[in-house]
Formats: C-alpha cells, structure tokens, sequence
C-alpha cells in the first residue's frame, strides 16, 4: 500500500477501501499505522460508492477474490472520479490489462500476487523472506532479509538456466521419463532401434557385406519392405535369427505406436522435451495449482528457478494456463508419498504446500519431510491457530522420534508456515 503514499507528502490522507474479506482487514491496519483516513463499504452498491467518493478522497482500493465484481467496482469509481488513484485487484491477466488500458491512474494487482513474493523468497534461499521486484521496469528482482533494524533489500540475480542445463536437463528426461506414455514411446523406439543395429551389424558379419548395405538389408527385412534372399544362403542359424529379430520389432513396434497414440489423445502435461521437461535437481515443488500457486510457478521461474507443479484435479481451470505457460503439471495428491517419491525430492531445492486447504498444506508438508527429512517446506496458512497448530505438530513429531538436538535444529528451519 506504499503506492497511496507516493505523491503526497502529508500521511493524512482520505482512503476509500471497497471490499471484504482478510486481505481487506490487513490493509486497514496498514492504513490505520500510516495514520490515514480510511473509510470502508464491505458490500456497497453504485449509490454508496457515489455517496462515499467525495472531493476530499484521495485514493480508493478495490479488493475482491471475484474479477468480475472488481472490474465493476473500478469502472464505477473511475466513472464518478475519472482520474483518482486507484488500486484494485484482478486475478485475469487478460482482464487487468484491458482495465489499465480503459482507466487513468490505476494500478492493477492480485491477492496472488500479493502472497507470491513472500512464498518465493523462502524457496530460493534459507535467509530470504520475500521477493521483491524493482521499482524500474525492466530492474533486477531484489531479494528481502530479515535483520535486527528491519527488513533488507539485497540484489538478486536472476539465475537462467544455461545451455547446457537444459541439454542435461532435457538427457535427463529422454533417459528417465515420467509419464508412462513417454516410457512406453521410448522403450518401442529404443527396442526397435536395437532391434535394427543388432540385426545389420549380425547380416553384416555373417554375410560379409559393408556396413551401409547391411544396414539397408536389415532395415528391409524388419519394415517388410522385401526379403534378404543372402540370409537364405548363408549360415543355418542365421535364419532363425532374422526370425526371432523380425518378430522383436514388430512386438516394439506395436509398444512405440501404443505409446505415440497415448501422447496424442491423452493432455500432455509433462513434456519429454523443451520447456515442460520435468525437473531432477535443484528444483522447487509447488503443490497446488490455483491462483497463487500459478503466479508462485512462474515468478520462480522468471528468477531461474525449475519449478513443477501438482495439482489434484486434472480439470481446474490452471492446468491448462500453465501448460501454455510451459509449467510441467503433475497429476495427483499432494499429500501422497507415492506422488512425492517421483518428483526427485532427494536433489530438490524446497516445496511449497499452497493449496486453499490448509489442512492439505499440512499433510503435504509431513509427507514430503517423511521423504527427506531436511527439505524446506513452505506451508500457506490463513489463521495464527492454525500456524501455532502446525509448528506443535511438527515439534511432536522431532520428540517422537528422538531426533538428536542439531538434527532437531535442522528440522525446525525445514518447515516455515506463512500466511495469506
């Protein structure tokens, strides 16, 4: 809310809040510190907001988790005060960018937004708290610490991933996939290729030809192109062979086009190649795919950091945003081992638990510690009774297990609960 300020040197200004909700509550009492005059309608209608937008108004800000009822709210206020400052948050892209296209003096935000930063930090390095974007457009990100006087603004190099990362990154996953349609596409590929090499380097030897003739004959017979009248002539045991090689391909080939069919009519959302290839080291997982967790995804990405994404139901409407944003989305539960176990928690940088069940935040958490003990897990949590709650649950566990006091120590800083 530091933008209310930015023009005016006195603090006593007149600030109109529309909206309800905690984000709502939290901005009174920033407003309330900074000594302004804050006037709030919860549920106002076209009337109150004329009534309330008086000539001595200086700023209104317009919260909603509906874009809808945001955009309608903006429109009202700046066709009654064309030209006053005003914050107002929308989740859609698309939608905030036509609002700052239509309004003067808007700035345009989201409570997804809001949060990212604050979760972001965290993921990126033990001392950070938040993230925090340069006031310049096009500046360097900034990372905040926490100190004795204060928060602290520190440079923060965006870290890309060089070329070759991703050459190992995308080796990687030719050579380990995670979806079984790719494993199937690539065990028929690789067995037929196989297949091809072992049988022309066999005809080669047997029948005593060059190696490109021998890889013509050999690719011949296994397409069933035509047959190789000199295997008929040559050894006895090198008919059976081509049998048997002729036999294998067929079989990978049937498992190569089975795969190649799956990839085409099942949702891709794990790339074999390119952007959607899935991470295997030092890589973030963000568990749960709504709205923060999506601008979560991809503010790590633009600061360098691999990033995957899980989510439960495969038809929520940012599953496909994040596919046209080249995000690897995987399907399942957070909380399950079975997922966590293949996503390379062993060599990840942190998890984040961001789902709008903070009961799920939970279980999540204590399923990825309970597959490496020492990860960073960042939890989203709304109420302080639930944090308190957590941080005595994760205590809990270390007694009942009996942990030694560094490894106590350890576990304490892999689980951080923030709120929203």
């Amino acid at each position: 809310m530091a933008d209310l300020y930015a023009d005016h040197d006195t603090p006593q200004e007149r600030i109109l809040v529309l909206g309800e909700g905690r984000l709502v509550d939290v901005v009174r009492r920033v407003l309330d510190d900074c000594a302004a005059d804050v006037i709030h309608l919860r549920a106002p209608n076209d009337r109150d907001i004329r009534r309330a937008l008086t000539p001595d108004i200086d700023a209104v800000v317009v919260i909603s988790r509906d874009d809808r009822l945001s955009l309608r709210l903006a429109l009202v206020v700046a066709g009654v005060r064309p030209g006053v400052r005003l914050i107002v948050t929308i989740y859609n892209r698309d939608l905030a960018a036509q609002v700052r296209r239509a309004v003067d003096n808007v700035r345009v935000t989201s409570m997804a937004e809001i949060v990212a930063p604050a979760l972001a930090g965290p993921c990126l390095g033990d001392g950070l708290v938040a993230v925090s974007r340069s006031p310049e457009p096009g500046g360097p990100p900034r990372g905040v610490r926490a100190a004795e006087d204060g928060p602290l603004l520190a440079p923060l190099s965006p870290r890309g991933r060089r070329l070759g990362d991703r050459a190992r990154a995308n080796l990687a996953s030719l050579l380990h996939p995670y979806e079984l349609s790719a494993k199937t596409l690539l065990a028929g590929l690789l067995g037929f290729v196989a297949i091809l090499l072992t049988e022309a380097i066999v005809v080669g030897l047997a029948l005593h030809e060059p190696p490109m003739k021998a890889l013509y004959l050999a690719t011949r017979v296994i397409v069933t192109v035509g047959p190789n009248e000199a295997i008929e002539h040559g050894p006895g045991w090198l008919l059976p062979f081509s049998t048997v090689t002729m036999l294998a391909a067929l079989a990978f080939t049937a498992i190569f086009t089975a795969g190649l069919i799956n990839r085409l009519m099942a949702p891709r959302l794990v790339a074999i190649l390119g952007r959607r290839t899935m991470p295997r080291r030092d890589h973030v997982v963000v568990v749960g795919l709504g709205q923060v967790g999506l601008r979560l995804c991809l503010m790590l990405r633009e600061l360098g950091a691999p990033v995957v994404a899980v989510e439960r139901d495969r038809q929520a409407d940012n599953v496909v945003r994040a596919k046209r944003y080249g995000i690897p989305v995987v399907i399942g539960a957070g909380g399950s081992r079975g997922v966590l176990s293949r996503l390379s928690l062993q060599r990840a940088r942190a998890l984040a638990a961001v789902t709008s069940d903070e009961i799920e935040n939970i279980s999540t958490a204590v399923a990825a510690l309970s597959v490496r003990e020492d990860l960073p897990t960042l939890l989203r949590a709304g109420s302080g009774d639930v944090m308190d709650e957590t941080r005595a649950l994760f205590s809990i566990g270390r007694r009942a297990r009996r942990l030694p006091h560094r490894r106590h120590a350890g576990c304490r800083r892999s689980a951080r609960v923030g709120s929203h």
